[in-house]
């Protein structure tokens, strides 16, 4: 079975506040006489579900288009993360027994107001803080995903993602885990091929 972790981008929807809005233009439409249906989508590179490349915050680092394909297909855990646990920290991950090569997804109460299309952005929602990424860097992990626009806390700074792109982990943000029970999965994440981009959108898929 397969399953949608991808945010729906629609216009208007949530987006970083410092982002562009996301816009929609059907422009040609069969319906007013046109030949063809035909659309134009304006949004930033980090909307929705998508993938931060090293460039994000390493000026010198690789684009999107570079991301190693093997780090975004293959095993990979959802890991649910409690009512008044936040930021997640390396004590909370410390006795998750992470493994070399692992992937992980956290789900936390964010995935609410994902699955439910809350357009209103929320300062408060469940970040990975500074320590936890640095524990993550030295147990060997690939990827980290998460289940709101930000890996980081809301204005605290950027040593979050700083150290895990820093360190050639990929970073999925933008993750719906609402409907997803914890355990193992094949993930399958796959960024619009958009050259030398610091990050794109991205269709994530799970599979049990």
């Amino acid at each position: 079975m397969f399953i949608d972790v991808s945010m729906e981008i629609t216009d208007g929807m949530l987006h970083w506040p410092s982002d562009p809005a996301i816009e929609i233009d059907n422009y040609s439409q069969i319906k007013k006489g046109a030949a063809a249906n035909n659309s134009k989508i304006t949004c930033g590179v980090h909307t929705g579900t998508h993938i931060d490349a090293p460039k994000h915050f390493v000026d010198d680092g690789i684009g999107i288009d570079k991301l190693d394909l093997n780090k975004l297909i293959g095993n990979c855990r959802v890991i649910e993360v409690p009512p008044g646990v936040s930021p997640i920290s390396k004590e909370f991950i410390e006795p998750l027994d992470i493994k070399k090569g692992d992937r992980l997804l956290f789900k936390t109460k964010n995935s609410e107001w994902i699955n439910g299309g809350d357009k209103n952005f929320h300062t408060d929602y469940v970040c990975v803080n500074p320590e936890a990424s640095k524990y993550m860097v030295e147990k060997g992990v690939v990827l980290v995903g998460v289940d709101y626009l930000s890996v980081e806390g809301y204005h605290i700074g950027h040593d979050t993602h700083k150290t895990l792109l820093g360190a050639g982990i990929v970073i999925i943000e933008g993750l719906n885990l609402f409907n997803v029970e914890p355990g193992e999965y094949n993930l399958t994440a796959l960024p619009v091929k958009i050259k030398d981009s610091n990050g794109a959108p991205a269709r994530v898929i799970l599979q049990k």
